[in-house]
């Protein structure tokens, strides 16, 4: 067990706040606490940082790069240079590699030394924190006590269930970063972000790829035209879709690899089929990560899909929260950050002002990118019925022309009055140029004051002028 704590001698060390999770939300949570004065605790399972840093953005994104270099120089033709051979030289092995350097890299930043340093007492240890009573937690050999507690344990993968004394292997987001073998074939249990993002990546590199969906539709959570577009161009890249399709069994063949029943169609007409591959990569959705904690001896609600929180964060027991992957829909690490900063100064302030994390701005970073902040279509016409208006530019100005990434469009959601809703893009950097949207969805901007925003030139931002420029010409 690691523990760095200037209270290490005392029997039962107190404190302002406990934070139960070392992850993204734990640890903004703890900078803000120590920055307004309290006395703080950082309780962690695992490797401070937590999925983000060692299974989850880091290096996920830091893949999702190697694989686009690697694309950019297999299409050097595209842009004017000689063809390049990459494949033969190509080093699966050393690319992971590269991956574990920028996790380490991250990580050196967020040893228990730094949180000792600055008067933040660390404790680790795999047993993880288990409440005693509603001001008590144990961790290891320890016991701390606190006034204010703030639960930020994320989630982990869903497993799938198995049969039988030989399970299937398989990997998840958490097993994936220990592969040095490039698989010839893998197939992705799941539509979802996970799967587009790595399964575009293992397809550049070579692997045949296959993504398997219960729906009629990978990504399903994203508008359908923004959907239906990055699908098109993970299938001209190879990528095979089976959607309609439950996997019904799971088995391990005489040779090591993985054999896929399935149940492909629509309900009622459904047909058998067989797939077998060298990898399973499963990507089925989150279950929070509250096992172990003893809720129930802290007084803290809870159902299947996380802790109970009301608009605050709160839990049922008044001095403790709950935020991130363990207690919102919304799993996203920013998410957790912007939480964890509000939970410390309603803690510290005494109060529970209402923490809204609307319009949520969010990427997906295949190639090309999503980006998407505020309403969809759908959620808009739904709330504010008939009187919505979209309106779509094509991801074609000047910028997007150099970088000869023509490719995508822009989906504008606005009301009656020509006020901003929400918007979601797919194209070249389609994650930094949407949340140009973020502000004037907050503060209500028109397309008529977007309009008369000056713009950078060249620069993909400028798509974000053009849609409302565009937008108020088809008016006139």
């Amino acid at each position: 067990m690691t523990m760095t704590s200037d209270n290490q001698h005392s029997d039962t060390p107190h404190y302002d706040i406990v934070i139960i999770g070392a992850g993204g939300g734990g640890i903004t949570s703890a900078f803000e606490a120590q920055r307004r004065g309290a006395k703080v605790a950082l309780i962690e399972k695992h490797k401070i940082g937590g999925e983000c840093t060692h299974s989850g953005c880091v290096p996920s994104k830091a893949l999702i790069d190697v694989a686009k270099s690697y694309h950019a120089i297999e299409s050097s033709t595209s842009h004017g240079l000689h063809e390049i051979d990459v494949a033969s030289g190509f080093d699966f092995a050393r690319a992971m590699e590269h991956v574990k350097s920028i996790i380490d890299g991250v990580y050196a930043h967020e040893q228990p030394e730094r949180f000792h340093g600055m008067g933040i007492d660390t404790f680790i240890d795999p047993s993880g924190a288990s409440f005693v009573d509603p001001h008590t937690v144990t961790i290891g050999d320890h016991q701390v006590t606190g006034d204010n507690f703030i639960i930020t344990t994320g989630s982990a993968p869903r497993l799938l269930p198995t049969e039988g004394d030989q399970p299937v292997p398989f990997l998840n987001n958490e097993n994936f970063w220990d592969l040095r073998e490039l698989p010839e074939t893998i197939a992705f249990l799941g539509g979802g972000v996970i799967s587009a993002e790595l399964g575009q990546s293992l397809a550049r590199f070579g692997s045949k790829v296959t993504i398997i969906d219960r729906g009629d539709r990978i990504l399903r959570s994203v508008d359908p035209d923004v959907a239906g577009y990055l699908t098109d161009q993970l299938v001209d890249q190879g990528i095979e879709m089976v959607t309609n399709a439950d996997a019904t069994v799971c088995s391990t063949t005489a040779d090591g690899k993985v054999c896929i029943d399935l149940a492909v169609g629509p309900d009622g007409n459904k047909t058998d089929e067989k797939l077998t591959v060298d990898q399973l990569f499963i990507a089925i959705g989150r279950v929070p990560n509250i096992g172990g904690l003893n809720l129930e001896a802290a007084g803290v609600e809870y159902t299947r899909h996380g802790i109970t929180v009301d608009d605050s964060m709160t839990t049922s027991a008044p001095h403790i929260v709950a935020i991130g992957d363990v207690a919102s829909r919304a799993k996203f690490s920013h998410v957790a950050n912007f939480q964890g900063e509000r939970v410390v100064r309603n803690i510290l302030a005494g109060t529970t002002e209402q923490i809204d994390i609307t319009p949520l701005p969010w990427a997906i970073f295949s190639d090309p990118e999503i980006g998407h902040v505020g309403l969809t279509e759908a959620e808009a016409r739904e709330r504010h019925g008939d009187g919505i208006q979209t309106f779509t530019v094509d991801a074609a100005t000047d910028r997007f022309r150099t970088d000869s990434k023509i490719g995508g469009f822009i989906k504008v959601v606005m009301d009656e009055n020509d006020v901003y809703l929400g918007a979601t893009g797919v194209g070249a950097h389609a994650g930094e140029w949407v949340q140009q949207f973020t502000i004037p969805i907050i503060k209500k901007m028109t397309a008529t004051e977007m309009a008369n925003v000056i713009v950078a030139y060249p620069t993909y931002a400028e798509i974000a002028k053009k849609a409302a420029s565009r937008f108020l010409r088809t008016k006139l």
